[in-house]
Formats: C-alpha cells, sequence, structure tokens
C-alpha cells in the first residue's frame, strides 16, 4: 500500500520533471503547480472518507474514514480519464494551456492508480466502470505485508520503503534534469 508519503513524492517527481522539461515556456514553474502535482497523485484516495449519519465523525459530524470504499471507483482508468475530462473543461477556461493540465492530471492519477496496482493483494477495478473485474499485479516488492507486523508497523515500514526508493529516484531525475 503506497502511503500518503509515496504519493506524495510521486507528484513531486513528476512536477520536477514537467519542470525542467517545459522550463522554457514557463509553464508549470510554481509551487502552484508543484500543490497541484501533489493533490492530484493523491486525488484517487478520496474515497478513503465516507459519508454516515452518525454525529462522531474523525474529521466533521458525518464524515469519517473508512477502509469499506476504499481501492473502488476512484483507482480506476476510468477515473484517470474522468480527471483528465474535468480538468481541461475547468482548465480551458481560465487559461491557454488547458491540454497541458488535462495531462498533468492524468498522468498524476494514473500513477496513483499503478502503484497501489502493484500492491493491492485485493486488486483495483481497473476498468470501472466498463468492468468490475479486480486486477492486482502485486509484487510484494520489496517486503511485503506480514500480519505479524501489524497494520501500524506495515504502514511504517512501507513509508520508510518508499521514503528509500522514491526519495533516490527523485534524486536521480533532478540530477539528471537540472
Amino acid at each position: 500500500m503506497p502511503t500518503p508519503l509515496g504519493h506524495t513524492l510521486t507528484g513531486v517527481i513528476i512536477h520536477t520533471i514537467i519542470r525542467k522539461k517545459r522550463k522554457k515556456k514557463q509553464s508549470c514553474q510554481s509551487w502552484m503547480c508543484l500543490l497541484f502535482c501533489i493533490i492530484f497523485s493523491s486525488l484517487p484516495d478520496i474515497d478513503f472518507i465516507s459519508l454516515s449519519n452518525s454525529s462522531n465523525g474523525f474529521l466533521l459530524p458525518g464524515v469519517g474514514l473508512s477502509w469499506e470504499n476504499h481501492h473502488g471507483p476512484t483507482h480506476s482508468l476510468g477515473f484517470v480519464i474522468l480527471t483528465m475530462l474535468v480538468v481541461m473543461v475547468v482548465a480551458r477556461i481560465f487559461q491557454k494551456n488547458w491540454k497541458q493540465w488535462g495531462f498533468i492530471s492524468g498522468l498524476c492519477v494514473f500513477c496513483h492508480v499503478f502503484m497501489d496496482t502493484l500492491i493491492v493483494k485485493k486488486g483495483l477495478m481497473l476498468f470501472y466502470p466498463l468492468s468490475t473485474h479486480r486486477i492486482s499485479l502485486v509484487t510484494g516488492f520489496p517486503f511485503g505485508y506480514s500480519p505479524e507486523m501489524g497494520f501500524v508497523g506495515f504502514v511504517v515500514i512501507s513509508a520508510v520503503e518508499e521514503a528509500i526508493i522514491l526519495g533516490c529516484i527523485l534524486a536521480i531525475v533532478w540530477r539528471i534534469m537540472r
């Protein structure tokens, strides 16, 4: 399970590549573009938030966190396409480079879905809404989950793995792109 740290680092890597490639065109140079990449790299996890009639919500009354719907329709290629279309329509209203923003948002969401496909054992509905069949490419890389380590231990180990692996990738990308 990629943690929020892993998805955030992926957004930073995407921003670094785009920023350096598009330097001459002065697009995607600001901290707002970095924030855009980080938000869209984490966007599919919005399904972790659930609405209920309970007044004992974790975030707000009636709003909590739930594993029930996690890794559902927002973790699909259909959601990637939907995100791209919505971003392109909104960007078209405000900016000239609407295709670029659509591409960046789609790339960020796709990377999230791809990372989760490699880790989530129950699989993802990649072709939702056309199919609800779950597809998994679980590699267990590098350590995988063991019930003995417990959930918290798993999250901590996952975050450390992601920090090392994605941090090294970010350093290499930064070095190559400068």
